[in-house]
């Protein structure tokens, strides 16, 4: 079953090899420049894959697999057709490329997965795999719209709030064949590209433990308003992960890094060293998300340049197993937000940070060294970064930040400040700007900026007002801060009170070289033991 030809045959050869879209990805790969072709190639349909739907194609391309690593490794060809199949289990050393065309169904038959793997694609313990190829693996996922059965203790409140609007308290749920489309573990040198995957029961694809892992040029699309728990791609305990140049629409997180303490484990390893970039991203939970799973740290992760539209929220990052989440740089992106449907996590905020505890016996994680920079983000609800009153997030900063804030178009409103940060301990924000939607403004606005038990701050060339011109919330709200200077900001127009400070802990403020014109009043109090707090330079 073993091929080896040069190009000329190669051309001639129209059931048993590939065509430019394989020639292109063994150049990228590094072939050999001369005309002869090196790779071992092992075309499905010699293995007894017909190409049609109704025949089962998961045996014959399991032979192909076997044929390949028996030969010491080389490309399973796909040619173009519709295969049905269950689970295929990739070995060291294989590439599997679909060929534009080639389209896999997940099949209805339980018989055909390997026992224990729930998944399309599966490797374990694999070294030096890949996909590849303008293919497409199809996962035929099937919901049900039916009455909630139970409630999300993640998003009680936001339940409640739409019950008593009325909202229709029905939701999708999944039936049919509840698996994955990629499931690979503990392996090493992964390579996915340029491949389609689409309606994905579960999550799209699952690394667990890997190393060494390349995704580029992908697309994968589950339905934003059916496609619950079908994430895009989670990065459990892995590293040295780069994800980029890939479109990616899914119902839930689009890239989401985790640490779960997975079955048999005692302790879960770490996920660090993770660059996404340059992604186009669409969720109606979290495109970027760190969480909430984490037993072990996550460290050194990089999210930039890419746009998120038609999202439920921007970025998030949610810990509750107590690790520590530190060294993260999210930058350059535009974001877009609106509101989904009750279920899914997320008001369209730019971005929602949350340190807690998932049980009562659970240690309390970190959340630290964080930087947020050059950010243009149109949202509908109130962003939040908070820590957890025993345990401040740390060393927090933002930069070149501007917020749109526009009304929500759903009926159970959400959204009060614009964005809201609690418990912090170092936190820089330069040039952050909030500017209010004029043509429809919702009541329960309020402030642009609220601080709540924040020390050690520094908030610099801030521009911004309250939410409505007719409501007496400042623009900037200090609750119980100590230690800090606003220096070098700006009321824009329509401002009432620009700085409020309440609570009998806020102490040592400086204000600096503020520009306070537009505004109807520079500072008030919470209480007349406040103006002691207050330094004006």
């Amino acid at each position: 079953m073993k091929t080896k030809i040069n190009r000329r045959s190669w051309v001639k050869s129209g059931t048993t090899l590939v065509g430019a879209g394989l020639l292109g990805s063994f150049a990228s790969a590094g072939a050999p420049p001369d005309n002869t072709i090196t790779n071992n190639i092992f075309n499905v349909k010699n293995f007894g894959a017909t190409g049609k739907r109704d025949d089962k194609a998961t045996m014959a391309i399991r032979a192909a697999v076997e044929a390949c690593t028996t030969a010491g490794g080389g490309t399973v060809y796909v040619p173009p057709g519709d295969y049905t199949v269950g689970t295929i289990q990739l070995k060291d050393n294989v590439t599997l490329h679909l060929e534009a065309g080639a389209n896999f169904f997940l099949s209805q038959d339980r018989d055909d997965f390997i026992q224990g793997t729930r998944t399309m694609i599966f490797a374990e313990n694999a070294t030096n795999i890949s996909v590849t190829g303008r293919g497409t693996l199809d996962g035929l996922a099937q919901y049900e719209f039916i009455e909630m059965r139970g409630v999300d203790p993640e998003i009680v409140e936001e339940i409640e709030i739409a019950r008593e609007a009325g909202i229709d308290m029905r939701r999708y749920y999944r039936t049919g064949m509840q698996t994955y489309m990629f499931i690979l573990n503990n392996c090493t040198n992964i390579l996915l590209r340029d491949i389609s995957v689409i309606h994905s029961p579960l999550w799209n694809i699952r690394l667990n433990d890997c190393d060494r892992v390349f995704v580029r040029g992908i697309y994968i699309y589950s339905d934003l308003e059916k496609g619950v728990n079908a994430d895009g791609i989670d990065i459990c305990s892995s590293r040295n992960v780069t994800i980029s140049d890939s479109v990616i629409i899914t119902a839930d997180d689009s890239i989401v890094l985790k640490t779960p303490l997975r079955r048999g484990q005692e302790k879960a390893t770490t996920t660090e060293n993770i660059v996404v970039t340059n992604c186009v991203l669409s969720s109606s939970s979290t495109p970027l998300m760190i969480g909430t799973e984490t037993h072990a740290d996550v460290r050194h992760v990089i999210f930039s340049n890419c746009t998120i539209r038609n999202s439920n929220k921007g970025f998030g990052i949610n810990v509750q197993d107590g690790a520590t989440v530190s060294d993260v740089l999210i930058s350059n992106l535009t974001i877009e937000t609106n509101r989904r449907h009750w279920n899914w996590w997320g008001s369209a905020e730019l971005c929602k940070f949350i340190l807690k505890k998932r049980e009562d016996s659970s240690r309390l994680g970190k959340i630290r060294d964080i930087v947020i920079e050059n950010i243009i983000s149109h949202t509908r609800g109130t962003s939040t970064i908070k820590g957890h009153q025993d345990q401040p997030l740390e060393n927090i900063r933002m930069t070149n930040v501007q917020i749109f804030m526009n009304p929500e178009d759903a009926i159970d409103k959400r959204a009060t400040h614009a964005l809201e940060i609690e418990n912090i301990q170092g936190l820089k924000i330069r040039d952050l700007s909030v500017r209010w939607s004029q043509d429809q403004v919702e009541n329960k606005w309020q402030s642009a900026l609220v601080l709540k038990s924040v020390s050690d701050f520094e908030v610099l060339y801030f521009s911004g007002r309250q939410g409505s011109r007719d409501t007496n919330y400042p623009a900037i709200l200090l609750d119980n801060v100590s230690e800090g200077i606003i220096g070098e900001s700006r009321a824009t127009n329509g401002c009432g009170t620009f700085i409020r400070l309440i609570g009998d802990k806020t102490q040592k403020i400086t204000l600096r070289n503020n520009n306070t014109n537009k505004a109807k009043e520079d500072i008030s109090y919470g209480n007349a033991k406040l103006k002691g707090a207050i330094e004006v330079k």
